[in-house]
C-alpha cells in the first residue's frame, strides 16, 4: 500500500524535474549556436556584405586581421575584437564580435559571435543585440559614436536596448575601440588620440633683439654636443665581440685620422636646433630680408627648422644625393617620424647674430603641412649614427636633441565647448556615462523614494485619513509596477 500511496508524489516529483532540464535545455540553446566553428559564421556574415569576397587570408599581425579578396582585389578586413580588447560586459565575460572595415577605415559591419549576457538568455530576444550592432555600419572608425542623445551635433548616435543598457554600452565600446586601433593599424586611418585637440598657433607679432648667447639661454636655440668618447661608450653596447675585433684593427686608425690628434675628447659633432617662425628667432638668426623670403615660401601649415652644425660628423652625410632622403636626422612629435627630402631642405650660406659660433654646416629644413605639425607641442631631433663594422655591415645608433618652444612665442586656442564636453565625455567611466543616459529615470526614482519617506515619517496622521490613505497606497504601487 505504501509504494501506491507515493505513487502520486513520485509522478510529481518526475514531471517537475522533467520540466527544469526542459527549462535548462532552452537556456543552453543560444550557447549551442554559440559553439558552431566562428570561421563559419563570419564567412557567412562576410558574403552578405561582400558578395564579391571569393577568398580570406590567414590571420596576419596583432590583432589577426585576415584582408578580404575579390580574386587579387582587397574588398575589406575582418577580425575579432577579442583579439583586440577585452572588455567584460554584464556577465562579468567579455562580447565577442565580428568586425569587417572597408578600405576607407569604414565599418562595413559588427556581428555578435559570442555573448553571456544573462538578460539576452532570458527575457530579451537575443535579435535585438544584432540589431542593435547592425547600426554601426557606414560608420568610420575614427568617429565618436554615443549611446543615446547628445547636444554634440559631430557625434554619432545609437539607440540603445531597454533593459540591455549595461550591455550595449560595452558592445559599443567595443566595437569602436577595437575598430579604431586596427584601422590605425592598417594605416586607414591616422591616430590622434595623443594629440592637443588645437595645435598652436606661432606669434608673428613682436620681434625682441637678441644675440646668440640670450637665444642659446633661454632655450630658443638648443644644442646637442658629443664626443668621440661618448660616442664609443654609446656603440660599445650594441657591438658583439667581432664587430669590436673588427674595429680594434681597422677602425680605431680610423678615427684618429678623423679626430685629428685631438684624443677621445675631441668633437665628434657639435649640433644647435632652432626653430625658425617666431620673429625673434628668425629675424635674429637669418636677418631681416632673409627671414621675410623664407616667410614667403612656407605655405599654410608649414614650419621652419634650422639645424647648425660643426665638428667631425657630419649631418647632412655623404651618401646624401639629390632626390633622396636624409638618412641621418628625423624629428619625432607624437610618437610619429618626420623625415625630409632633398626639397625640403635649404642651405644656408651665413648668419646674421652676434656671438655666433664657428659652424660648418647649416641648413633650413621645412616641415609639411601633411605631417600635421603642432608647434606649441615638444619634439625632438634625432641623430643616426652609423659605424662599419665590415665591407658591407655596419651598426646604428642614436642620440635625441629635445626642443620646446618658448611658450611666450606661441599661443594655443582655448578648447571650443563641444570639444571641452568630448573629452569629459571620453574620460568619465563607463558606469558614470550610463547614468548620465538614464538621468530623467534616475531623477524619477529618487523623487519616489523622497514621497515615500514623506510617507513613512508621516503615516500616523495619513492613518487618520482612511480614504486619502487608500487612494495614496493604490496610486503608488501603480506607480511602482508601470514606472
Amino acid at each position: 500500500m505504501t509504494p501506491i500511496r507515493q505513487w502520486p508524489i513520485i509522478k510529481g516529483c518526475y514531471w517537475c524535474c522533467l520540466a527544469v532540464w526542459l527549462h535548462l535545455a532552452v537556456l543552453c540553446l543560444p550557447f549551442a549556436a554559440h559553439a558552431a566553428p566562428f570561421d563559419d559564421i563570419g564567412w557567412q556574415r562576410v558574403g552578405q556584405i561582400f558578395p564579391t569576397a571569393s577568398r580570406w587570408s590567414e590571420p596576419e599581425g596583432e590583432f589577426q586581421v585576415r584582408r578580404l579578396l575579390a580574386g587579387d582585389s582587397l574588398v575589406g578586413y575582418q577580425f575579432q575584437s577579442l583579439q583586440v580588447v577585452d572588455i567584460p560586459a554584464y556577465s562579468g565575460k567579455p562580447i565577442n564580435l565580428q568586425i569587417l572595415l572597408d578600405p576607407d577605415g569604414r565599418i562595413a559591419d559588427a556581428y555578435v559571435l559570442e555573448h553571456h549576457e544573462p538578460i539576452l538568455l532570458v527575457g530579451i530576444p537575443e535579435q535585438k543585440l544584432h540589431d542593435f550592432s547592425a547600426k554601426y555600419q557606414g560608420v568610420m572608425a575614427d568617429q565618436r559614436v554615443v549611446v543615446g542623445n547628445t547636444s554634440d551635433p559631430d557625434v554619432v548616435t545609437v539607440d540603445a536596448v531597454t533593459g540591455a543598457t549595461v550591455t550595449v554600452m560595452v558592445v559599443n565600446e567595443v566595437i569602436m575601440r577595437s575598430a579604431h586601433e586596427v584601422a590605425v593599424s592598417l594605416g586607414l586611418i591616422e591616430d590622434i588620440s595623443n594629440r592637443p585637440h588645437a595645435p598652436a598657433v606661432v606669434k608673428t607679432d613682436g620681434f625682441t633683439e637678441a644675440d646668440w648667447q640670450s637665444l642659446t639661454g633661454d632655450g630658443s636655440v638648443r644644442r646637442l654636443h658629443l664626443t668621440w668618447e661618448q660616442v664609443d661608450e654609446a656603440f660599445a653596447d650594441i657591438e658583439d665581440k667581432n664587430a669590436q675585433g673588427h674595429k680594434k684593427g681597422r677602425g680605431e686608425g680610423q678615427h684618429q685620422h678623423r679626430q685629428g690628434g685631438q684624443g677621445k675628447q675631441g668633437t665628434f659633432i657639435d649640433l644647435y636646433v632652432a626653430q625658425l617662425d617666431p620673429p625673434s628667432i628668425g629675424r635674429n638668426l637669418l636677418g631681416e630680408r632673409q627671414y621675410g623670403y623664407l616667410q614667403e615660401q612656407l605655405k599654410d601649415g608649414e614650419f621652419a627648422i634650422a639645424v647648425l652644425a660643426s665638428g667631425d660628423y657630419s649631418f647632412k652625410g655623404s651618401g646624401y644625393v639629390r632626390g633622396g632622403i636624409f638618412d641621418r636626422i628625423q624629428l619625432r612629435q607624437f610618437g610619429d617620424i618626420i623625415s625630409f627630402r632633398d626639397l625640403d631642405q635649404q642651405r644656408l650660406s651665413d648668419l646674421y647674430i652676434d656671438g655666433l659660433p664657428e659652424l660648418s654646416e647649416m641648413s633650413i629644413f621645412t616641415i609639411r603641412d601633411h605631417h600635421q605639425f603642432d608647434p606649441g607641442s615638444p619634439w625632438s631631433l634625432e641623430l643616426l649614427v652609423r659605424r662599419q663594422t665590415g665591407p658591407v655591415d655596419g651598426v646604428f645608433t642614436s642620440f635625441e636633441l629635445g626642443y620646446q618652444l618658448p611658450e611666450r612665442y606661441v599661443e594655443r586656442p582655448a578648447p571650443t565647448a563641444a570639444q571641452l564636453a568630448a573629452m569629459e565625455a571620453a574620460n568619465r567611466p563607463m558606469w558614470v556615462n550610463i547614468w548620465y543616459q538614464k538621468s530623467f529615470q534616475i531623477g524619477v526614482v529618487l523623487i519616489a523614494l523622497l514621497v515615500l519617506m514623506v510617507i513613512l515619517f508621516l503615516q500616523d496622521k495619513f492613518t487618520q485619513k482612511p480614504q486619502f490613505l487608500h487612494w495614496l497606497r493604490r496610486g503608488y504601487l501603480v506607480f511602482t509596477v508601470v514606472f
